[in-house]
């Protein structure tokens, strides 16, 4: 066992290299704007294949290392991703992530979904910088972030994780109902130790700067997929981890939204035709390829909106939805997504 981690050595991956384009489309985005764990998985696992839209298109890293439940690309030195799959029907991951490595320190993003996703994210790291991670970055509260803290604590102490000061309140408010009514992305795995971050970002502080040597990582705050979510921004080359504030390919959870928040923070972040960004879910995309993402939170808004204002309860509503086909097929992790959409919108307009 490697008695730093407690990892077994014969478990390291075996990085290999092959090669694959990375290139970025100059296009305007916006034409109009508005005035968490294995439950995750298991749904995903069953859902159709994301959508029919041009993936091929988008950028892709270096290829670094393939596994049955994540590929990780290498976007640029010192920069990777970490984009999980789970059409195998292994949850290890379930979200998107990364690591951000600079002279003197390594950051990686998100806690994945299990503890043995944190430990290998750890491993990954150690083998491709030949450091641990002295960050670990939390983009917001949900399980399949934040399940697998544990796997990145080390007998040495392991890294610091950071979040937003709220993130780790709502953290530890969910974590002392386990084995209580299931929240609205499905059970509570009791069996998962809640590890809360302790570097904590306080609300009145915009944005975080983390030197790393060379390279800086700045955390951003936001909200509208939850109530406090968190950005990574990376320059040279410009890269973004967006956390589940861009679902690429996937209809979005509005569980815990607050919706015209998330349109006006879409607005603000997906504004630069040079950065490569990373999804919580979903191949790495540019600008250009994240259009219709756009496009259907402001379809889904109008289409909410215009249910309220006719009287027709967000209960009936939803089932009457339908996603233009010129936006595209969109996978859905449950059957019942787009009710989550309809009354997130009904609980802020109608308060």
């Amino acid at each position: 066992m490697n008695e730093a981690n407690g990892s077994d050595p014969s478990n390291r991956p075996t990085i290999r290299d092959t090669s694959c384009s990375c290139a970025v489309n100059r296009r305007g985005f916006l034409g109009a704007s508005l005035g968490c764990g294995a439950y995750v998985a298991m749904a995903l696992g069953a859902a159709p294949l994301m959508t029919r839209r041009a993936f091929a298109q988008q950028p892709r890293g270096e290829a670094q290392l393939n596994t049955p439940f994540a590929r990780v690309e290498k976007i640029a030195d010192g920069v990777w991703a970490v984009v999980s799959v789970t059409s195998g029907g292994d949850y290890t991951t379930v979200s998107n992530g990364g690591i951000v490595a600079g002279t003197d320190g390594v950051l990686c993003i998100e806690g994945f979904n299990t503890p043995a996703g944190g430990r290998w994210i750890n491993q990954l790291a150690k083998e491709l910088t030949g450091r641990w991670p002295d960050y670990v970055v939390l983009t917001h509260l949900h399980g399949d972030h934040s399940n697998g803290l544990e796997g990145y604590l080390r007998q040495d102490g392991g890294p610091k994780i950071i979040s937003t000061a709220t993130t780790r309140e709502l953290m530890a408010e969910r974590a002392a109902t386990v084995g209580a009514e299931p929240d609205a992305m499905g059970l509570i795995n009791a069996n998962i130790k809640t590890v809360l971050p302790d570097g904590l970002i306080p609300a009145r502080e915009e944005r975080l700067t983390i030197d790393l040597g060379g390279r800086s990582a700045t955390l951003r705050q936001r909200m509208g997929h939850t109530p406090s979510d968190l950005t990574v921004h990376v320059d040279s080359p410009r890269v973004v981890f967006t956390g589940d504030l861009v679902f690429n390919g996937l209809f979005p959870f509005y569980g815990d939204a607050i919706p015209s928040r998330w349109i006006e923070a879409l607005d603000d972040l997906l504004d630069d035709d040079r950065t490569i960004y990373v999804p919580g879910h979903g191949s790495l995309a540019n600008r250009e390829n994240l259009k219709p993402y756009m496009e259907l939170m402001l379809h889904t808004a109008e289409a909410a909106k215009r249910a309220i204002a006719n009287g027709v309860p967000a209960s009936e509503a939803w089932q009457q939805y339908t996603i233009p086909e010129s936006l595209g097929e969109w996978g859905k992790f449950r059957p019942d997504v787009y009710r989550f959409a309809f009354e997130a919108w009904e609980k802020e307009l109608r308060g």
